[in-house]
This record gives structure tokens, C-alpha cells and sequence, in this order.
């Protein structure tokens, strides 16, 4: 599987982890509500980038279970691979890349025009196709 970046949809039990991205100049995701991620290194393959990612972002350590696929940014110029995990870990330990993260549950996403509500917050774009896929083919 080839991508450029990489996400991790991580579970524990039933719940499972959300992430808002900090504020910051230059990140095209500035502020989104989204799953941990980022960027594949050169001598990473996709999955060794979410696991890394996760790390790096969120602090807490996952098992892959499968992948999930590969999804396109709307613009299409970023290939980002996507893959179903579960940690034992719940306590997270954010980086500067994340100002929120929740353990939610799939009852908490409200369908909403193409995006759904979570409390106050929108998720949208990737990160709502690839929980939308999830959900829809493991109701």
C-alpha cells in the first residue's frame, strides 16, 4: 500500500479516539477534529507511519488490527492510509500538534449534512468518509 500519510482509527473497548488538531500556521488542518496521523517518512512504510504518528501525537501505544484503506483529500493531492487499532492505553499524553482528544462512542456522531456532530464540534472531510466506511460496514 502506498501513501503519503497516515492515520490510526484507535479503539478501546467501545470508545474510540478523537482528536482536534491545534491551531497552527501552515497546516492545512488547522483546528479540524480528525483521528492521530501525519506524514509517512521515506524509510517508513503506511502502517509504521500510523503507529509512529500515534506515538508522536497522542503518547499511547497500538496494535494494528487491519487496514482500512486508502482515502484522498477532497483536493486529491494527498494519499492518506487508514487503519482500524485498538490500545490498552487510555491515558493520552498530546503533543503541541492536538489541543482536544476525546474517547468517544459511535452513539456521539450525529449524521449532519455529509459530516457529523460530535457535541460542539464538526467532523468532517477524511476523517468523516473514514469513520462513515467504518461504521457503515461494521454496524
Amino acid at each position: 500500500m502506498e501513501c503519503m500519510a497516515a492515520v490510526a482509527l484507535i479503539f478501546n473497548h467501545d470508545r474510540f479516539l478523537l482528536i482536534k488538531r491545534a491551531e497552527q500556521d501552515g497546516d492545512p488542518w488547522s483546528g479540524q477534529m480528525a483521528l492521530p496521523g501525519g506524514h509517512r517518512e521515506i524509510n517508513e512504510n503506511c502502517e509504521q507511519a500510523a503507529i509512529r504518528e500515534t506515538m508522536e501525537e497522542v503518547g499511547i501505544p497500538i496494535t494494528v488490527k487491519r487496514a482500512l484503506g486508502i482515502y484522498h483529500t477532497l483536493n486529491g493531492n494527498v494519499s492518506v492510509a487508514a487503519y482500524e487499532c485498538f490500545s490498552t492505553e487510555t491515558a493520552i499524553h498530546p503533543d503541541n500538534e492536538i489541543s482536544k482528544y476525546f474517547w468517544a462512542t459511535r452513539e456521539e456522531l450525529i449524521p449532519e449534512n455529509d459530516a457529523y456532530k460530535f457535541r460542539d464540534y464538526i467532523v468532517f472531510g477524511l476523517t468523516y468518509r473514514i469513520l462513515y466506511d467504518y461504521f457503515s460496514s461494521n454496524p
